[in-house]
């Protein structure tokens, strides 16, 4: 789950999301108050994610980049 993006951008998303709502709860909230911030969360846990994933997407990208060696040409022909 670790070496997908996907997974790893959901795990960290939910652990951030989480982590907020227990430190920004209030039991004594109206009904619209709950219901605006579990929107905030929704779009919070949108952002993180994309945002993780993209970042976890570039960083393995340029670790799985794999060069070619391709052989020398002699005499300065073109190759085809």
């Amino acid at each position: 789950m670790f070496n997908t993006a996907l997974g790893f951008s959901t795990l960290v998303s939910v652990i951030i999301t989480f982590v907020i709502y227990v430190i920004t709860r209030d039991k004594n909230k109206s009904e619209q108050q709950q219901k605006d911030k579990m929107n905030d969360m929704i779009i919070l846990f949108v952002i993180t994610f994309i945002v993780v994933l993209f970042g976890k997407l570039c960083l393995s990208e340029s670790k799985s980049t794999i060069l070619v060696k391709t052989n020398e040409l002699k005499g300065g022909q073109c190759p085809f």
